[in-house]
């Protein structure tokens, strides 16, 4: 959506195709039984001053300043998030706090970060093992569903970049918000109707500008003569149709886009293509009567209940919901299609997320009135290691093909953020016009462009 309204704003026509029956993806918002429910939490932030404004003047009068307040809930209690010296001293306790310092010096005199591989070797350098065993390990492996001793270092410096104990603890009592660590960031912007506003006012004025976007509209291959894409063949409603363009931009899953396209790229890109995963991730989306926490959301890290996250959009915008009563909730699991969640019915589902609310005693099962469940397939690039090599391989094979460019979270096969995605759209759109020269994998996580500073 970034590519295509970059393309719109400086008169280039172009197509979307749409898998889904709106825009956004991941982002998107969707109304149920007068309640508005995301696909999970978002909140928007950006160091970036051009996709900042670029938010900004979308959204525009829909845009709303919220406090964030989240929490973890770890064995029967619950703990500020970001963690904070005192609440962590009087909910685990003198001797457990101790243990977390020691641990924590034990781990920065060995230097165990420095030189890290390894999701576990960079939090225990950078925060110990005590609190690694206790606020890390169990809720990352929740997530993405193997051992953090095999997941790379890489995730880990993206999601907690800049932090470790001593910052943390020096930030709750001093606090500073000029160089804010972006995991400690307290209030985030956010359209009053949800994640997807964003993108829906985005669409109409794409398509204002004379661009078309088709939902339900899935991309089933890429002909190639040579070095470029000479068309896309889409199908929608059991039809299909072949879509001719000068460039082509691809948010689909990067190994999805290896596979569609023809003839088909090399055995050895294949064989690295196979090697690649992604998370499935789903959402048990629950109309529940009354306001169960005060919280934007709250991470599980306990053992006994599945979930990994619940969050309550009313807490969001008041205009998430008709009925102020209401509070439109979402359980998020992260799981495998293979795995035994994936198939479940999804009555059995919202059974489950209603007893887990109640075995945490964060809400009544009695008290879930309706819901639905949203199953988002390759929803995470799973960041196991030796992965990047893997990609690599991809990238450089793409690299040949001069018309086509992978963009977005999944499309680059990057544990990214929203900013990012957008800005990598932009970049990507900027080439195919012609005005600028950019390698949209330089985007780095603070959403900076390495040869140029911010975009």
């Amino acid at each position: 959506m970034a590519a295509a309204h970059e393309l719109a704003v400086n008169g280039a026509a172009s197509m979307v195709s749409e898998s889904q029956d709106a825009v956004g993806g991941l982002c998107r918002t969707m109304l149920f039984d007068d309640c508005r429910f995301d696909v999970g939490p978002h909140r928007f932030f950006t160091r970036n001053e051009e996709v900042r404004q670029l938010f900004d003047d979308i959204v525009a009068e829909d845009l709303i300043n919220v406090p964030r307040l989240t929490r973890i809930y770890y064995n029967g209690k619950y703990f500020d998030y970001p963690l904070t010296a005192k609440n962590a001293l009087f909910t685990l306790g003198a001797a457990n706090a101790v243990q977390m310092v020691l641990s924590y010096i034990t781990s920065t005199c060995s230097n165990k970060s420095k030189n890290a591989v390894t999701f576990e070797d960079l939090v225990v350098g950078q925060f110990g093992r005590r609190l690694f065993e206790i606020f890390f390990k169990t809720y990352t492996e929740k997530v993405w569903g193997i051992d953090c001793s095999r997941i790379g270092a890489e995730w880990a410096g993206q999601r907690i970049k800049g932090l470790n104990l001593f910052t943390a603890a020096l930030n709750a009592l001093v606090g500073d918000k000029k160089k804010m660590i972006k995991t400690l960031v307290d209030e985030f912007v956010y359209p009053r109707l949800g994640a997807g506003q964003f993108y829906e006012k985005m669409a109409d004025k794409v398509t204002s500008l004379g661009s078309e976007i088709m939902l339900n509209s899935q991309v089933v291959r890429l002909n190639r003569d040579g070095n470029r894409i000479v068309s896309a063949v889409l199908r929608q409603n059991g039809n299909e149709v072949e879509v001719e363009a000068d460039n082509f931009f691809s948010s689909i899953p990067l190994t999805d886009l290896i596979n569609i396209i023809s003839p088909a790229p090399p055995q050895v890109i294949m064989d690295a293509c196979a090697k690649l995963r992604y998370r499935d991730h789903m959402s048990v989306q629950l109309k529940y009567s009354g306001h169960p926490f005060p919280h934007n959301w709250i991470y599980v890290h306990a053992k006994e209940v599945g979930m990994a996250r619940i969050c309550d959009y009313r807490n969001f915008s008041r205009q998430m919901t008709s009925d102020d009563n209401i509070s439109p909730l979402t359980v998020e699991y992260f799981t495998f299609k293979e795995g035994p969640l994936w198939g479940k019915p999804d009555h059995e589902l919202i059974a489950m997320a209603a007893k887990e609310m109640e075995t945490m005693n964060v809400a009544s099962a009695n008290n879930v009135a309706n819901g639905y469940v949203v199953r988002s397939e390759k929803a995470y690039p799973l960041i196991e290691l030796d992965y990047d090599n893997h990609v690599e391989t991809l990238k450089s094979w793409l690299s040949n093909i001069a018309n086509l460019t992978p963009i977005g979270r999944a499309g680059m096969f990057k544990y990214n953020n929203q900013d990012h995605a957008i800005a990598t759209g932009m970049l990507a759109a900027r080439n195919a016009m012609g005005i600028g020269k950019y390698d949209p994998w330089k985007v780095n996580i603070d959403a900076e462009y390495h040869e140029g500073g911010e975009i």
